[in-house]
């Protein structure tokens, strides 16, 4: 059973609230709040724009720590959100100078994340402005020969952890934090790692994108007004990990987000790509990748 609004004095009754009023109720509880991000997924990648948008964001949380950034690249994200012009190539250096995505960082709908806060940046003094932390360890590319110069993957996990405990938590302030759903689950992961030493300090929604997720998908779809979504669905215990269902609308409308045209239109970037590819999965990108278009996902 489904309610729409406040919280029902029946515990095994769920509801839900307008996604972003969630998040932000949520912010009030908690300083730190995860959105298990599902690569690629397009109406989560609208959602972030929509939070980032909120005039409650800027003034209320001010933080965003992010996967689809190498934190080699800190200094020019920062350059590039506080409204200076950063040429293209080393700009693109931000998401694809990663570790753990393969081939590579290639969502329009992450870059568009940068883009957003830089315009609502914009005419802000510093400390009125959004931060973004690029999660992902550092690596230098250009010295990257062989599998055995990668740093170890654990510091994916590793190194995100440590920079909201100093950043974030140790200075009393709030984040938004956006990575894959493994990074929230599990021992020695991001999540585990920072509440070792912050207990409770996250509060996590994962978005709904299969009909496997919950027992009566069908039942749930319905239940959801036409044109109400996203919402937030809290109360009944939905999924492992989460504290809630970030629903973006019925499966069979989710899509893709588009790709970036760089791989295509860049043979010498291509070739950077495939280079790092082989290294770290030990074969070559696939030559249709990325596809052309958006597309469904399966269901």
């Amino acid at each position: 059973m489904l309610a729409q609004g406040a919280p029902p004095s029946d515990t095994r009754v769920s509801y839900f609230v307008p996604a972003a009023d969630g998040i932000f109720s949520a912010f009030q509880r908690f300083p730190l709040v995860g959105i298990q991000d599902w690569d690629g997924l397009a109406q989560e990648e609208d959602f972030y724009l929509q939070l980032l948008k909120d005039p409650r964001f800027a003034k209320q949380v001010g933080n965003v720590v992010v996967e689809f950034g190498g934190a080699a690249q800190q200094t020019t994200i920062n350059r590039y959100v506080a409204g200076e012009d950063v040429p293209y190539e080393q700009l693109r250096a931000v998401w694809t100078d990663t570790l753990g995505w393969l081939p590579t960082v290639t969502s329009v709908g992450y870059l568009n994340v940068f883009a957003e806060i830089r315009a609502v940046n914009k005419g802000r003094s510093p400390a009125e402005q959004i931060h973004i932390w690029l999660g992902e360890p550092s690596i230098d590319w250009s010295k990257i020969k062989t599998s055995a110069d990668l740093p170890p993957f654990t510091q994916r996990d590793r190194h995100p952890s440590e920079l909201i405990q100093s950043e974030i938590l140790a200075k009393h302030k709030k984040a938004l934090v956006i990575y894959g759903a493994i990074h929230f689950r599990g021992m020695d992961r991001m999540r585990s790692l920072v509440e070792e030493t912050y207990p409770q300090s996250f509060f996590v929604a994962e978005p709904y994108h299969s009909y496997a997720q919950v027992a009566d998908a069908t039942a749930l779809e319905r239940s959801i007004p036409p044109g109400s979504n996203p919402v937030l669905l809290l109360g009944q215990p939905l999924t492992a990990g989460a504290n809630a269902l970030l629903y973006l609308g019925p499966v069979s409308g989710l899509t893709e987000s588009p790709q970036t045209p760089d791989l295509y239109l860049d043979e010498s970037f291509r070739r950077e790509i495939n280079r790092r590819t082989v290294i770290i999965s030990g074969s070559p990108m696939s030559e249709g990748f990325p596809p052309v278009s958006p597309k469904y996902l399966t269901k």
